[in-house]
């Protein structure tokens, strides 16, 4: 796997946990502090994840990259 692949899935997974973790927060009337910066280091995830690739970050790339990982650690 690619240094793009990782970073995109890092990216991809980050951002997904801090939906979770700020509406949970929202939820229990909790500060949603965690979710944002969870938030941040997502985006961040993603940006580096661009740097590799001239053409950006491609919705399509997401699940290829997570097939390849798939593969990778079923073999």
């Amino acid at each position: 796997m690619s240094n793009y692949e990782v970073a995109l899935l890092w990216g991809t997974g980050l951002l997904i946990l801090s939906l979770i973790v700020g509406f949970t927060a929202l939820t229990n009337r909790r500060p949603i502090g965690a979710g944002l910066v969870i938030f941040v280091l997502g985006g961040f995830a993603l940006y580096y994840a661009s740097t590799f690739n001239n053409d950006g970050n491609m919705a399509q790339d997401i699940p290829s990259a997570f097939y390849k990982l798939y593969a990778k650690v079923m073999n």
